[in-house]
């Protein structure tokens, strides 16, 4: 089993100093660095875990640390982290393969939730298959037109822009975001987005 070991890459020493405690009480060993350049510098000798990734980072940003990982063929499950109004960036680094994406602030209970699935990548390859093939499944159930709002909201599209094109009010959209919720048992677009590309993933399975 992989160890409870969670990497946290963040430029911000005060969000650094808070995870690392709050993992350390969840009951993680954490690691934490200061940019992309110390954790890929790193990279070579560290164990597999989870990654705490900041996509806002001076020099190397969350994407080009994706980018390395990904070229190098790390194993490693990447969860990132950016402030509100992100999403369209989020997006991005799901697109280069991170398997969640947390908002910032987040809450503990949010925090436990994505490394459990990150953890569960990693150890437990048909658990996590079973998880990819629910998340196909509760999409599937949709009704088409609600698909197609979900599948625009994962290509970064905010409200304003599905309902420009879909040609429908901004009111209709909200409305069908909350349909969209209440069906998928969601309630942030972070948590739409991780399941939205779950259920893209369930083919590559």
């Amino acid at each position: 089993m992989t160890a409870r070991l969670v990497h946290v890459v963040d430029d911000e020493n005060a969000i650094r100093r808070s995870l690392q405690l709050m993992l350390r009480v969840l009951g993680y060993d954490a690691r934490s660095f200061e940019s992309g350049a110390a954790f890929l510098a790193a990279q070579p000798e560290l164990a597999g875990g989870c990654v705490l990734l900041d996509l806002r980072m001076p020099e190397i940003d969350g994407f080009g640390v994706q980018r390395e990982l990904n070229a190098g063929g790390s194993e490693h499950s990447v969860i990132v982290m950016s402030g509100h109004g992100d999403v369209g960036l989020a997006v991005t680094a799901m697109e280069l393969g991170a398997i969640a994406f947390l908002e910032k602030p987040f809450s503990r209970a949010a925090l436990e939730e994505v490394l459990r699935l990150g953890l569960l990548r990693l150890d437990d390859a048909e658990g996590y298959r079973d998880y990819l093939r629910s998340a196909a499944r509760a999409v599937q159930g949709l009704q088409t037109a609600d698909q197609h709002v979900l599948e625009l909201i994962a290509r970064g599209h905010d409200t304003e822009s599905v309902a420009e094109q879909l040609g429908q009010g901004a009111p209709a959209m909200e409305i069908a975001r909350s349909r969209i919720h209440a069906q998928l048992g969601t309630s942030t677009v972070a948590e739409l987005l991780q399941l939205a590309f779950a259920a893209r993933r369930a083919a590559q399975h």
